[in-house]
């Protein structure tokens, strides 16, 4: 009886503590995880201010400095090498559609 009670004794003594080390490793992801998030909202949010340098003669910005670099603004004649107008901020630009406009490839 005394070999029973110490094999039981030492199972959930093995199961407390890797319930306790599950347990920590869960918080420690999570105060990271976090942490990071923080980290990356205030960069995103200081990259999404960008400050125009030029403008074309309809007054819309055609280089802007994001981040200390300037960068062309996609217009419908350049669109390589370019920043696209709506991923900074700016009021003009192709949008996102919120639908598919035809049919999908595996129907056609």
């Amino acid at each position: 009886m005394d070999g029973q009670c110490k094999a039981k004794g030492n199972a959930i003594m093995k199961n407390a503590i890797a319930s306790l080390i599950t347990a920590a490793s869960l918080t420690t992801l999570g105060l990271a995880g976090t942490a990071l998030a923080g980290q990356n909202e205030t960069s995103s949010e200081a990259e999404q201010k960008p400050e125009i340098v030029e403008r074309n003669d309809k007054g819309k910005a055609t280089k802007v400095r994001v981040d200390g670099q300037v960068y062309d603004v996609c217009v419908k004649e350049d669109q390589d090498n370019c920043i696209q107008p709506r991923e900074i901020g700016l009021d003009f630009g192709n949008r996102p559609l919120d639908y598919w406009p035809g049919k999908p490839a595996s129907e056609m």
